[in-house]
């Protein structure tokens, strides 16, 4: 679907006139309100959730050339754009923003009238799906963007971003609740980015289902073993074989100083499943990567090392994905722009997507 070597997720430093942001301001601001009227909130909730559909949208508001910087670009204008009387409510943000979620959400619950308990299951989630791709998911991009989008009746959607130090290199994160099964299984409505990692711990794979039952049991059941691995650990590292037909890698995982404390706390809360584990407060990336050490040492059993993401070529090329473009096009040629705008959302557009006919 994509055209190749058109689309890199990298932060682009380059001054750009105030122009630029205002007439990318007016496009998506119109494309929005547009699809809005046309479709409805829910069906932009879940394009939003799509890594297709929201490329699409940063390429008809001509932010397509900013790389990664769009996803923050579009987070503002969004918020500063949408108003919970119009069903929708936009909160997060860019760090420090971000973190204030809890916060924003209960001025939002009063405009929406929300009870104590669906603000609650808001506040859990986004703060299970920030702990997801920061610790249960360790492939070396740090979050700095947390944008949640909620509806009337408590439906939401997430977009996180991530930094990898050095590189530039950003990746994304897209979450929605609709049909989510589970925080910590397969949870992603899609991960995207410009480069795979050789190395990732993702305890969210299906292939780590058992990993992840054996970090429950062993923090419940098997203090004595954890305390022996937490003195003795391997000399600074433990190497994994990993076989694939007739061909085998090695990796290697680096096992990080933690305090016991925080595993005395954990096995004191008992919890029932990975889910909880992940869920209590002191729990984060060192102490999640060294249970999942602890279980290929002790117990031999072994999570996905395999990165989670895929990169835009590789996008699968589903009719409803190209059904949201087409939805996109035709809120496109609704909307208040002019003819000349119009023109050029649409040819960005068709100049990403080798499949999709603007004319």
């Amino acid at each position: 679907m994509y055209r190749a070597g058109l689309r890199e997720l990298r932060l682009i430093y380059s001054t750009r006139p105030k122009w630029y942001f205002k007439m990318a301001e007016n496009a998506l601001i119109k494309i929005t309100k547009s699809y809005i009227e046309l479709f409805g909130v829910e069906k932009f909730m879940i394009g939003f959730s799509s890594p297709i559909f929201f490329d699409a949208l940063a390429a008809s508001a001509y932010l397509d050339e900013l790389g990664g910087g769009a996803t923050t670009v579009i987070a503002a204008i969004l918020k500063n754009f949408i108003r919970p009387e119009m069903g929708l409510a936009v909160i997060g943000g860019k760090r420090p923003k971000g973190y204030r979620v809890p916060e924003e959400l209960d001025r939002v619950a009063e405009i929406l009238n929300f009870d104590e308990d669906l603000v609650n299951r808001l506040k859990y989630a986004s703060r299970m799906v920030a702990k997801v791709d920061s610790a249960a998911i360790q492939d070396g991009f740090q979050l700095y963007l947390h944008v949640m989008l909620v509806s009337t009746d408590g439906e939401w959607v997430i977009v996180q971003q991530g930094i990898k130090p050095m590189t530039n290199l950003v990746r994304r994160y897209h979450w929605i609740s609709k049909g989510l099964r589970s925080f910590v299984e397969e949870p992603h409505s899609g991960i995207v980015s410009t480069s795979r990692e050789e190395f990732v711990l993702d305890m969210t794979d299906e292939d780590s289902r058992d990993a992840r039952r054996t970090c429950v049991e062993a923090v419940n059941h098997d203090l004595s073993s954890l305390r022996k691995f937490y003195r003795r650990p391997p000399r600074g590292q433990l190497t994994l074989t990993d076989l694939d037909g007739q061909e085998s890698s090695r990796h290697v995982i680096e096992i990080p100083k933690i305090k016991w404390s925080t595993i005395v706390m954990a096995n004191r809360r008992s919890p029932r499943d990975f889910e909880e584990l992940l869920a209590l407060r002191g729990i984060g990336p060192a102490t999640i990567r060294f249970l999942a050490a602890a279980c290929m040492e002790l117990y031999q059993v072994y999570p996905s090392l395999s990165d989670p993401a895929m990169l835009f070529e590789e996008l699968p090329n589903h009719a409803d994905e190209d059904r949201w473009i087409y939805e996109l096009i035709e809120a496109i040629r609704e909307s208040d722009l002019t003819l000349t705008e119009k023109r050029k959302s649409l040819s960005r557009i068709s100049g990403i997507f080798s499949t999709i006919t603007c004319s």
